[in-house]
């Protein structure tokens, strides 16, 4: 019987737990490189996992979802929990150190206290938080280089900013998806 699913949007139909590898008594893997290969796990942008039916777990634990790339670490996506039995995760999947997809991936699932769960939570919303502050000061210092004058409190910038502050930093981030994460 189905305990889990997971359907990578767009990719695919359902794919149930009984597709996972079982590793232990609370936790499976499903390799992604086996099935699809590079070119097909690296298409799979977003990914629901959802529980068939409330009850499969008690109210103190929760599904957890990882991904992993080759020998990269496993990194964490999200959970489902009875009070929120399906999410949409987005997987940004690891690459080599030359930029390249490896050549295997795989999706582990497993059942973890929601209490550690929650920390896990509250660090990726910290690390959205983070970058959304990192893209902040990158259109502030862009801004700041139209500064001409010695006003601290008033900018003068082109009407255009914006449009010229975007394409360049979808450039940047297009050559290098990481610069924003790197501490200044």
């Amino acid at each position: 019987s189905m305990v889990f699913g997971v359907v990578f949007a767009k990719k695919s139909v359902v794919v149930s737990s009984d597709s996972f590898t079982r590793v232990d008594a609370t936790s499976w893997t499903l390799d992604l490189g086996a099935n699809l290969g590079s070119e097909g796990y690296i298409g799979c942008k977003d990914v629901c996992l959802f529980m068939p039916s409330t009850g499969l777990l008690d109210d103190n634990s929760a599904l957890c979802m990882y991904i992993q790339a080759g020998n990269s670490p496993w990194s964490y996506c999200g959970c489902v929990a009875n009070a929120k039995p399906s999410d949409v995760f987005a997987l940004r999947w690891p690459v080599d150190d030359n930029g390249a997809p490896f050549a295997t991936a795989a999706i582990g699932i497993s059942v973890e206290p929601l209490a550690a769960t929650l920390e896990k939570e509250s660090v990726l919303v910290q690390h959205k938080e983070t970058f959304a502050k990192r893209v902040a000061e990158d259109l502030f210092r862009f801004m700041q280089s139209f500064q001409t004058g010695g006003d601290a409190q008033h900018m003068v910038v082109p009407t255009n900013i914006l449009d010229r502050w975007f394409d360049k930093f979808i450039n940047k981030f297009r050559r290098d998806p990481g610069f924003i994460d790197r501490p200044r």
